[in-house]
């Protein structure tokens, strides 16, 4: 599985870089706080968790080209410079999108481009040229192809200040027991009033994990509306899987946005 983190927008309604804003909890930058949550998800089934990203550095440093696929792919846009910099003790692939200004699907799309390119570059290095005397096997060069194409990709967005986890790791295990299946976030908007909205009109969204049936169509998004067409798409022929995840809903835009964390009924969610 691969792992996207898009951090690409502009940031127009904060009045600077909102990624680089204090996370209250972990008195980390947002984005190295988003980070941190998704490599400790990626990392769980090893029961390794990342607490510095100074140690997780050394300790994947002698791996050398190979690192590439272990890693978590940030795409960056307006705000790339600021952002490699906070980032650059931290085990990722950061990587600049320079067509952020179209909106997130341009995020996605260089973001999974370039995981693929990686991916690509990687196997063609560890396959053995054939000397006619190559036996397929184990070692081969189609054991490597395989081993280091991702067989699912998970997007998150680095301006989810309540996401944990645990959230990421239910994912993770869903795609697992649905490994044919889009994998994503479940949650219930509030309207004006304060109030839930029925379950008929609970959101789907990123977080969420696509199989590599589906990359093709990650790679032909346009604007700034996501995958969200993708994963309705689907949910209409019956192959999402949606996990509840309160804390997907809750991003931060404006600087009021982190007094709000703590105030529930304050908080703002992706569609306000």
């Amino acid at each position: 599985m691969a792992f996207l983190l898009l951090a690409g927008g502009r940031s127009a309604r904060y009045g600077g870089n909102k990624l680089l804003s204090e996370h209250p909890e972990s008195n980390l930058p947002l984005v190295e706080h988003s980070l941190r949550v998704l490599l400790n998800a990626k990392t769980a089934h090893t029961n390794t968790q990342v607490t510095n990203c100074e140690a997780a550095v050394s300790e994947v440093s002698h791996k050398g080209l190979f690192d590439k696929t272990n890693q978590v792919t940030l795409v960056a846009g307006k705000w790339h410079e600021s952002l490699e910099t906070q980032l650059s003790h931290c085990p990722v692939n950061l990587v600049h999108n320079t067509q952020w200004e179209e909106g997130i699907a341009s995020s996605i799309r260089f973001g999974l481009q370039h995981i693929l390119t990686v991916s690509c570059s990687v196997s063609e290095t560890i396959a053995p040229k054939s000397n006619g005397n190559n036996h397929s096997g184990l070692h081969g060069p189609e054991h490597a192809s395989r081993s280091y194409s991702p067989s699912h990709l998970l997007i998150s967005l680095a301006d989810l200040p309540c996401l944990a986890e645990q959230d990421l790791a239910n994912l993770i295990q869903a795609s697992q027991n649905n490994p044919d299946k889009i994998v994503c976030c479940e949650w219930k908007a509030k309207n004006s009033g304060n109030e839930t909205l029925n379950g008929s009109e609970a959101r789907l969204t990123v977080p969420a994990i696509f199989p590599k049936a589906l990359f093709g169509e990650l790679l032909t998004l346009e604007g700034d509306t996501g995958a969200k067409p993708i994963i309705r798409k689907y949910m209409k022929k019956g192959k999402v899987v949606a996990i509840p995840t309160p804390n997907a809903q809750f991003d931060i835009d404006v600087p009021q946005d982190w007094a709000n964390i703590a105030m529930p009924r304050n908080r703002a969610t992706h569609e306000d």
